[in-house]
């Protein structure tokens, strides 16, 4: 590769180290457990015959599986479990257990090719004492930025961002010096050597990619469902079609205008059939507008690499392809928001969800530089025409900055779910007289379970009303919900409270559709004494 694409690509890399170190935290889940039957954490009676976990998307049909641990931490089960045929919901037929406490692990990878894992306890018979855990969803894999990550999980997200500069550059690269015969003309030692260049680039980028990810996804059932992971998943098909057309690559490429289309479309495809267009609906159009969105990247990220790292080496050439290049990246941006704009509609409920999730605000950014970019490109058409080549040079230079940048955003983009994860309610009131606590599990839309304990006064008796009123602050002429709790005996401690012999708790709850869609929702309790003195407690919770 040429000493000055080299200084460029070093460049880029660079700030996207640092973009990195200095990124905001993002969400953490993709698949979100939604439903799990027997309810996670909870006391039964009797030992369950299955264990249901369903999701809010489809999941992989390879390389999911519930594992069923006993007290001293030995595995009791050797089935496997099955996925239903929406591949939302897994099912573990369980042995026979006796009296106990049981650990419930699973791990699943999500359509858009994220592992989701998590860890829970049932306990079966008497309550035995032993703390049952955290929410299913404490686990997930870790999609987090934070000042404190090891230097492992900051490889892993600049081998993410290596990938896709890589990815975007071969591609644009080869486009762009197919459709202006770049190998056979004035500029074709330059070309070839930058040709080999991010060839070697996305190839590294990818196996680094591989090498970071891969683990995840196998979750702890080792290196001997490898082969499942790359023949029976989508992600892995993708990596594996990816490597192999890299290798084709170096042999191939330059060779056919026509056999550099087909490795084009064919490298771009495989990447589209790996990610968050895997995980929404329809897959008919989402896999497209990814595929569409790739291409025009492609077209700009190619363009750019061509011209500035060979801006003095190349001018001659470099002044002839700029007027071709700034059509073409002109047509790239147009794609770039008609697809991008459509996708986010398809990913996100409502616009308003880009105010609420790291991906939102990273989008915002995104839209923000490419804002710039749009101004940038008017710039450079004037400066084009009235021949000012400092400002000319300045601007080009600039571009590719803010294309560094976006790339940047995009490595991120991929790896934050959209829709921010539903976390359990826990919710706790110390009143001056009466002490609440209140829980939604899932705290879904649809059904979720219902908790209240309320501790009152000993001399004040059992509570002669409790009232727990659902109300959707989104939208008007919706009248509050009301859940209709049933006083049920709960003898687990509380871990927000520890109650003194002066007073006594009383425990509700309820199961049901009570929060229907998703929303800002305001919960109001209103506990009712013998003596009708009414105490209200509210909070406010936003569902997704």
């Amino acid at each position: 590769m040429n000493t000055k694409l080299t200084r460029w690509i070093t460049m880029a890399l660079l700030l996207a180290c640092a973009f990195v170190w200095i990124a905001p935290k993002p969400a953490s889940a993709h698949a979100v457990l939604t439903k799990a039957v027997p309810e996670p954490n909870s006391q039964l009676d009797q030992a369950p015959e299955r264990i249901e976990l369903t999701f809010n998307e489809r999941l992989e049909s390879q390389l999911y599986y519930i594992k069923v641990y006993d007290e001293i931490g030995r595995d009791i089960s050797d089935r496997k479990a099955s996925l239903s045929g929406d591949q939302k919901t897994v099912t573990l037929e369980l042995p026979k257990l006796s009296n106990g406490r049981y650990t419930f692990t699973y791990h699943v990878i999500s359509a858009d090719g994220h592992p989701v894992e998590g860890t829970y306890v049932l306990t079966i018979g008497p309550e035995v004492g032993v703390s049952a855990g955290g929410a299913p969803d404490t686990l997930h894999a870790g999609h987090e930025l934070s000042a404190d990550m090891s230097v492992y999980d900051v490889l892993k997200y600049l081998s993410r961002i290596a990938y896709y500069f890589g990815l975007l550059a071969v591609a644009g690269w080869v486009l762009w010096g197919a459709i202006a015969g770049l190998g056979r003309s004035g500029i074709s030692d330059y070309y070839r050597n930058g040709l080999l260049g991010v060839q070697r680039t996305h190839l590294l980028a990818l196996i680094a990619f591989v090498y970071f990810h891969y683990q995840d996804l196998l979750g702890d059932q080792g290196l001997d469902e490898l082969l499942g992971l790359f023949t029976g998943t989508w992600v892995g098909r993708s990596w594996l079609i990816a490597f192999v057309l890299a290798l084709v690559g170096f042999a191939t490429l330059g060779r056919s205008k026509a056999g550099d289309f087909v490795w084009i479309a064919l490298l771009l495809a495989a990447k589209s059939v790996n990610g968050h267009a895997m995980g929404n609906d329809p897959l008919w159009l989402t896999v497209p507008l990814d595929f569409v969105h790739l291409l025009a990247a492609a077209v700009w990220v190619g363009g750019l690499l061509l011209i500035v790292p060979g801006w003095r080496r190349n001018r001659t050439w470099v002044d002839a392809f700029l007027p071709r290049f700034s059509n073409g990246a002109l047509l790239a941006i147009i794609a770039l928001v008609l697809s991008g704009t459509a996708t986010t509609l398809l990913y996100l409920p409502g616009l308003n969800y880009l105010l609420y999730s790291q991906w939102g605000k990273l989008l915002i950014a995104k839209v923000v530089f490419v804002v710039i970019v749009i101004l940038m490109a008017i710039g450079i058409r004037l400066a084009m025409r009235k021949r000012k080549e400092k400002d000319l040079y300045d601007m080009v230079r600039m571009d590719f900055g803010a294309m560094s940048i976006i790339v940047v955003l995009v490595g991120l983009l991929t790896f934050i779910s959209p829709v921010p994860p539903n976390e359990p309610l826990n919710w706790h009131v110390m009143g001056e007289k009466v002490h609440m606590t209140a829980q939604v599990t899932p705290k879904v839309p649809g059904d979720n379970q219902f908790r209240v304990d309320v501790w009152m006064p000993k001399e004040l008796d059992r509570p002669k009303q409790v009232l727990l009123k659902l109300h959707l602050l989104d939208k008007s002429g919706i009248a509050p919900i009301d859940v209709p709790l049933e006083e049920h005996v709960n003898d687990r401690e509380s871990e927000e409270f520890q109650a003194d012999d002066t007073l006594k708790k009383f425990s509700y709850k309820a199961e049901g559709p009570y929060i229907p869609f998703p929303g800002l929702w305001k919960l109001e309790v209103r506990i009712m004494d013998k003596n009708d003195d009414e105490t209200v407690y509210s909070t406010e919770t936003r569902v997704y």
